[in-house]
């Protein structure tokens, strides 16, 4: 009887033992690698909870940089001549019809955005965008060419210049009919869908744009 009850110390003992020595080794362990471990950060830890402040959401919308939102395509026809007087415009003048398709492109310049621009709250980004603009305007070379010239009599070589100004004018014309419809309020509205998809990969789920 006496053994028997010897015994049952005896191994109540050593589970005690192992209980501690356990007990020290799990503390250890969540001390020096808790927050590396999944399933331990999950029970003891933060549970890997992802915090994304404002420096962070300017810092990549500042990446998208000059960010490209509209394209308008147009036609135009331009007359340009040189010549005062009806009598030089007959003997040196000159005068051509240059007809040119241009592009205009316009979104808003995101480069520019301060971090008092962007207000974090929990799942929710307040963003005050940049005013839309005209980013680029161009001529397509292939469809732009001098389609009409007449020269007076004494004239004998092309004037480059007039050219020249036709073709700027024609540029000038496309982006203010471009602007003229609206260019820049769908501009500022596609930045908008665009930005609005890119903050909410970051994981907020809500996104206002301010004026």
């Amino acid at each position: 009887m006496g053994k028997g009850k010897g015994t049952g110390f005896g191994t109540t003992l050593v589970l005690a033992l192992v209980i501690v020595i356990l007990s020290m080794a799990l503390g250890v362990g969540l001390a020096w690698y808790g927050g590396r471990l999944p399933i331990l950060g999950a029970l003891f830890g933060d549970g890997g909870i992802k915090t994304t402040t404002s420096p962070v959401v300017v810092e990549g919308v500042q990446e998208l940089d000059r960010l490209a939102t509209v394209r308008w395509t147009e036609s135009v026809v331009v007359t340009k001549e040189r010549g005062d007087s009806s009598l030089e415009k007959v003997l040196t003048g000159e005068k051509i019809v240059l007809v040119a398709t241009g592009e205009v492109e316009a979104g808003v310049n995101l480069a520019s955005l301060g971090e008092d621009e962007v207000e974090v709250d929990g799942e929710r980004v307040t963003i005050r965008l940049p005013e839309p603009e005209i980013l680029s305007s161009s001529l397509d070379e292939d469809k732009t060419a001098v389609y009409d010239r007449d020269q007076g009599v004494l004239r004998f070589r092309t004037d480059d210049e007039l050219v020249g100004e036709a073709r700027r004018e024609a540029e000038a014309e496309i982006t203010t009919t471009a602007e003229e419809n609206g260019i820049l309020d769908y501009a500022s509205s596609n930045a908008e869908d665009s930005i609005r998809a890119f903050v909410t990969t970051l994981g907020f789920e809500e996104v206002e744009f301010v004026s």
